[in-house]
Order: structure tokens, then C-alpha cells, then sequence
């Protein structure tokens, strides 16, 4: 019998903010633990939230083997690989006096904005091995700041907000952007002329979500999905690349899959210069499909490995383009912070509200614009009307989401 483990931890210390002030602190440290046996070509899983004796786990494990869940795949074998992204993460009384700080400079400077949610840090360890070797451990801490804001002389429920997601948090750095920021949301301009404008997005969630569900094998291979029977075809703009990314310098997710894959670069191209190359596939659709396995296997600490690509959070592109200000050429654009409400169609048609969203030029952002809402399609914004995929040097939200990527969209007043 073949065994393996998985332990979950995360600890957070959570400011909670309203109208500008912390009204609370919320502490939190969580262990999950989850066991897999594996024998006969069949999987028992027991998992418990907590610090349970791993036999005790493992005795329940045995027992749910009598489900019959088919796992007729090799474990990963012989591979150790520890790692930790952050030494220093900051403590509760730092995160408090951190929060405070940005809080009474927001108060006392911009008393026409009330913010609230939360500033947070969080920390989390993930360990993964087994009978065969496997002796995984991801470490990493986070700063998160994610302040809704709403401007005092309107009715609306926001108006806007302010993002931060760092390992180590820059009070100068923060205050460098966020001035101007604040000062911009201040300006009201109106949207520039014409029907197409270039706009330009840092949240790129709804298309990895779309992307993702395009990308997963067995959509893929059983003919459902908008890439099916495209594999080695032109899809996109050549200098387009999509990658499976496990890279934990760019997402705070462990550099394994669920069933203890580690790609090689932490990359794998899916879309290779525009051409799609491979899908996602983990162990079991790689076997039943014929597909070549990009070890993207997801799920929970207590249930079977199952295919990634429902969310599209494992997805990033790699960065194409240099230099916004020099491509729009004194041409303004849309900055869109937030756009909410939007989605893709099953042939890939797009369309989305743009609730907050700024003038750009390239380099800085000019003045808030008003509500509007933007149209395309997957192959034109990825095709004739990409712009490019861009290193995030001039606006900091973090560093760690740090592209914007830019497109040619259809502008609905």
C-alpha cells in the first residue's frame, strides 16, 4: 500500500477597516490535513481540519478505499524540493501599526474618501509526501490591502478602491503611487472621441477564467471546447505565449500540483507564440485522452487530484512588450481598474461594465473617467487588436501582480 501527505496551514492576521478606521483584529492559524492510500488501482481519502495523529488519518483513509475511486497512476517519485518565499513575514503587532499608519495619512489627507474592508498578512505552508520519495514544501507571507473607496458626497456604495499585494510591504513605495492615484480619482475627465480606444487592464481573472476553460483537456478532447481539435493551430497574435504558471515569485500558490508535479522553469507554455501547443492535463486525462501530461492536476487537501483550469488561476502570459507611453505614441487611453458584471460567450464574444477606470497616458494615470462599458472578442483581443502584454513599472499595486495587458476595444457610452 502507497501512502501520502498533505498538510495545510495558514495563519492570518486580519485589520478589519471602516469609515478609515480599524475596528477590529482578527487572528486565525488553520491546519488541514489530508492522507491518500492507494492500492489495487483505487484511492482512500480521509482528511481533517486540525492537528489530527496522521494514523488515525490513515485508518480512515483505508477504510474509504471500499468507495472504489479508480486511481491507476503512478505517484510522483524521488523529488525534494523545499522552498520558502519570504523569511520575514510580519507580525500581527506590525501588521496593526502598519494599518494604522496607512489609515491616519488617509484620514487626515483625504478626508473626502472613506475606505474600508481589510489589511491583512497572511501566512501559509504547504507540505506534500509520500511512500515514493516525494518530499514537497512550499512557505511563503504575503502583506494584503484591499480598501473599498467611497467619495463622501455621493450615494453610491464605492467608488472605487486601493490594492496592495507584497511580501514586504514599501510604505514609501506605496505612498509614491497611491498620491497620485488618490489625486487622479480626484480629477473627473471625460472619455477621450472614437468608438475604439485602447484600454488597458491589470485584473486579467475573467479571460484566465475563459482561457482556462478553453485550455482543459478533457473539454479539450471530448470536442467542447472552443480550442478543440485546434492543437498545433495559429490561434493569436504571434507574440502572444500563455503559460501554465507555477511560479511562486508571480502568485502566492505552491510551485506543485495536487499530485505533487513540479514543471520544469515553473512554466509550460500551453500557447506558444500564438499557436496552441498543449492543454491542461493531469495524470488521469493525460492517460485517458492521449494527451501530453502538463502536470495540472487541482483540487482539496481531502479530495482526489482532479483536473485545474475550472478558474483559470494556474494561467499567466508572458510579458511581450516594452514601454506603453512609446506604443500609444501621445494617444490616450483607458486604465481599467475595476469591471465587474462581464464575461465571455461560449464562441468567445466579450463584454463587460467598466465601474472605475481612468484616463491614461502610458506613464501615469490623468483623471477618473466615468462609467461605460467595453465590447471585443477572445480572438480579436488576443489577435489584430492586442497590444501587448506589459511589466507593471509605473502603477504599484505589489509586486507581485505586475503586467498590464492592452487591447484595441469597442467603447459603448
Amino acid at each position: 500500500m502507497k501512502k501520502e501527505f498533505i498538510t495545510m496551514r495558514i495563519k492570518e492576521s486580519a485589520a478589519r477597516v471602516q469609515n478609515s478606521e480599524v475596528t477590529a483584529v482578527r487572528v486565525k492559524d488553520i491546519t488541514r490535513k489530508g492522507v491518500r492510500v492507494y492500492q489495487d488501482g483505487k484511492i482512500g481519502i480521509a482528511g481533517v481540519v486540525g492537528d489530527a495523529p496522521e494514523d488515525v488519518l490513515l485508518q480512515g483513509a483505508m477504510q474509504n478505499l471500499n468507495a472504489g475511486i479508480a486511481y491507476p497512476y503512478p505517484l510522483t517519485q524521488n523529488l525534494k524540493d523545499h522552498r520558502c518565499y519570504n523569511e520575514q513575514p510580519m507580525s500581527s503587532q506590525e501588521l496593526l501599526e502598519q494599518a494604522e499608519g496607512v489609515l491616519q495619512i488617509l484620514q487626515k489627507d483625504y478626508p473626502d474618501f472613506a475606505f474600508s474592508e481589510s489589511i491583512s498578512s497572511i501566512e501559509q505552508i504547504v507540505q506534500m509526501r509520500n511512500s515514493e520519495g516525494l518530499d514537497l514544501e512550499y512557505k511563503d507571507a504575503v502583506f494584503a490591502l484591499s480598501l473599498i473607496l467611497k467619495e463622501r458626497a455621493t450615494a453610491n456604495l464605492f467608488d472605487g478602491a486601493l490594492f496592495c499585494l507584497t511580501r514586504n510591504f514599501d510604505p514609501d513605495k506605496f505612498w509614491d503611487f497611491n498620491r497620485s492615484f488618490l489625486e487622479a480619482y480626484r480629477n473627473k475627465v471625460e472619455l477621450p472621441e472614437g468608438d475604439v480606444l485602447p484600454v488597458f487592464m491589470w485584473d486579467l481573472s475573467v479571460l484566465q477564467s475563459f482561457l482556462g476553460r478553453a485550455l482543459h483537456g478533457e473539454r479539450f478532447a471530448r470536442g467542447s471546447s472552443l480550442f478543440s481539435g485546434k492543437l498545433g493551430e495559429q490561434l493569436f497574435a504571434e507574440k502572444v505565449t500563455i503559460e501554465l504558471n507555477r511560479d511562486p515569485a508571480t502568485r502566492i500558490k505552491p510551485f506543485f500540483d495536487t499530485e505533487g508535479v513540479v514543471i520544469p522553469n515553473d512554466r509550460l507554455a500551453l500557447v506558444e507564440n500564438g499557436r496552441l501547443t498543449a492543454v491542461l492535463a493531469d495524470k488521469k486525462t493525460a492517460d485517458t485522452y492521449g494527451l501530453a501530461h502538463t502536470g495540472a492536476a487541482t483540487g482539496d487537501y481531502d479530495d482526489p487530484p482532479t483536473i485545474d483550469g475550472a478558474h483559470g488561476g494556474s494561467l499567466s502570459f508572458k510579458t511581450d512588450s516594452e514601454d506603453i507611453a512609446a506604443v500609444l505614441q501621445g494617444r490616450p487611453a483607458v486604465f481599467a481598474l475595476l469591471c465587474s458584471g462581464g464575461d465571455f460567450t461560449a464562441d468567445g464574444s466579450f463584454a463587460t461594465p467598466v465601474q472605475v477606470s481612468f484616463l491614461f497616458d502610458g506613464e501615469r494615470l490623468v483623471g477618473k473617467l466615468p462609467e461605460f462599458a467595453v465590447r471585443s472578442n477572445l480572438f480579436r483581443m488576443l489577435g489584430e487588436d492586442y497590444i501587448g502584454t506589459f511589466e507593471n513599472t509605473g502603477l504599484y499595486f505589489g509586486e507581485i501582480q505586475t503586467q498590464l495587458q492592452g487591447y484595441y476595444m469597442t467603447i459603448v457610452r
